[in-house]
């Protein structure tokens, strides 16, 4: 009866050991696919802003939704690429993330919060555009386990004036970022 006793101890023990164990591989996880989202995020600007369009696109899944204010959804790669082909043959773009992206993972998907400042100067000629833009997208993980774009939904953020620069309302503790 005292062996009995004494192996139930030992069994709980051990059992809370893996369990920690688990836990810490869990939140391990969690961070290396934040960090992987973090720099899918990295590379969107990178490609916008080296006018790499083709390779902005490997950052999307197949099956991707863009929802654009007052627009209609695109849906997929190649309604994206007819979309988007023409705006980026018009215009130099520059795009820089503005503060930390609040990043969620929930299984092989996760949802993304943040705000990007976009600049863009017509190949023509005449005056540089600056906007920020507030997005809100859900990645999912591939096959490969590599993180895309899915859905993204986006809206225009409101500056403080018409004469403000983005990067520089941030330096000010802008209120709505």
């Amino acid at each position: 009866m005292k062996k009995l006793n004494l192996k139930f101890p030992i069994l709980l023990f051990l059992i809370c050991i893996l369990s920690g164990c688990v836990q810490q591989l869990k939140e391990a996880g969690v961070e290396a696919d934040i960090a992987a989202i973090n720099d899918v995020f990295d590379k969107y600007c990178e490609r916008v802003s080296a006018n790499e369009f083709e390779l902005f696109l490997t950052l999307w899944a197949d099956d991707c939704r863009r929802m654009e204010p007052g627009l209609i959804t695109i849906i997929g790669k190649e309604d994206w690429r007819l979309r988007a082909r023409e705006l980026w043959d018009q215009a130099e773009f520059k795009m820089a993330r503005l503060g930390e992206t609040e990043i969620q993972v929930c299984g092989d998907q996760a949802f993304a919060r943040g705000a990007v400042t976009l600049s863009s100067t017509p190949y023509e000629g005449g005056p540089t555009t600056h906007i920020d833009i507030k997005f809100l997208d859900i990645l999912k993980r591939q096959a490969d386990g590599t993180w895309k774009i899915y859905i993204d939904c986006f809206n225009l953020n409101p500056m403080v004036s018409k004469d403000s620069i983005p990067s520089e309302l941030m330096e000010e503790e802008n209120p709505y970022y």
